[in-house]
């Protein structure tokens, strides 16, 4: 169906619907709407304007006795044309502050208490990504080894993540020997993500002695292992509880559903992925981009000279969009901040 132009007085009703629909979950009719907002319009005027909404797939009567509640497309009109801007509130911002402050551990750690701070503050919810480790540079390297020919890679990356691999070799390394490869090692990946150190190794293997030759060739074997297998980053969910206790549809196959999107996660880290390629904070609605339907996602990338993770808030349909963007905005802005310090 042709979408048309709303008028100033649909705009107004179905931003009340909403509003409605946000404080309780539940449809709501033209009488209801007159009394509890003071509209100067009569119920049959507002019951007019509903079936117009109606007509243009912005709102659903979910049985012939029920009110009007707001469909995917409404949500997404009102996100878009009748959500005003808000800053998040300076009581939530100092709360945010001083749990981060709190903080004295790893950039993991950051990131886990990340997502248990926006579960905490939107009631929903939260989640968070750790960045890939081949997009974060190198602390320094370490070589550690198990067996005559086995030998752990230890690599310690800007903010504290780390990261292990184990190279087999065809012989075995003498103890100084070793220690020479191993300050070698450090001194190449020094500063550089695992992504240049794989270029600058595909160089040097046309020149390195036989045993350096062996042992790069090992590292850069498993890296390409490890990226196939693991090509997305982790992701921390909390409040996953707060969801299913507030599950309320009757439809087995739609919490079916929201419990595989929790356990894989593959659909989640699909999604949070498109807010970093969008490099914004960005809604999204249903079953637009895979979210189960009757649910959003608020996710929002950090990161300064670019983007290595993001963050959101999971929650249902009539989740306070009002709060809980410029809280996803705001924790977003200020984890880049965070990670631009080297914390």
């Amino acid at each position: 169906m042709l979408n048309i132009e709303l008028t100033e007085r649909a705009k107004k009703i179905l931003n009340l619907v909403i509003d409605n629909y946000i404080k309780t979950g539940e449809p709501v009719g033209s009488s209801t709407l007159v009394s509890n907002y003071q509209l100067p319009w009569s119920p049959a005027t507002v019951r007019s304007v509903l079936s117009e909404l109606m007509d243009n797939d912005y709102l659903y009567q979910p049985h012939v006795s029920a009110g009007r509640a707001p469909t995917e497309k409404g949500i997404k009109y009102y996100i878009d044309s009748l959500l005003f801007p808000q800053q998040l509130s300076e009581a939530k911002r100092i709360v945010i502050t001083k749990r981060y402050q709190q903080l004295d551990g790893t950039f993991d750690e950051i990131i886990y208490e990340t997502s248990i701070m926006l579960s905490d503050i939107s009631n929903c919810a939260g989640l968070a990504t750790l960045p890939s480790t081949r997009q974060i540079k190198i602390k320094s390297t370490e070589l550690i080894k198990l067996a005559d020919k086995k030998v752990l890679v230890m690599f310690v990356f800007e903010g504290g993540m780390t990261e292990q691999r184990l190279i087999r070799l065809n012989r075995s390394i003498p103890k100084d020997m070793l220690r020479r490869l191993s300050d070698y090692i450090n001194k190449l990946t020094f500063a550089l993500t695992l992504a240049e150190v794989e270029t600058i190794i595909i160089d040097k293997l046309k020149y390195e002695k036989q045993l350096y030759r062996e042992f790069l060739q090992g590292f850069l074997n498993h890296s390409s292992k490890v990226t196939e297998q693991h090509p997305q980053s982790s992701v921390f969910i909390k409040g996953q509880n707060i969801i299913f206790d507030n599950y309320t549809h009757s439809n087995p196959d739609g919490l079916r559903e929201l419990i595989k999107a929790f356990d894989e996660k593959s659909f989640l880290l699909e999604i949070l992925g498109k807010a970093v390629k969008e490099n914004s904070t960005i809604v999204f609605l249903g079953s637009e981009n895979g979210v189960p339907e009757g649910y959003s996602l608020i996710a929002a990338p950090y990161g300064t000279s670019k983007s290595l993770g993001t963050l959101g808030v999971f929650g249902p349909l009539h989740m306070d969009y009002s709060q809980i963007i410029p809280l996803v905005d705001y924790t977003a802005k200020l984890v880049s901040k965070i990670v631009s310090e080297g914390r």
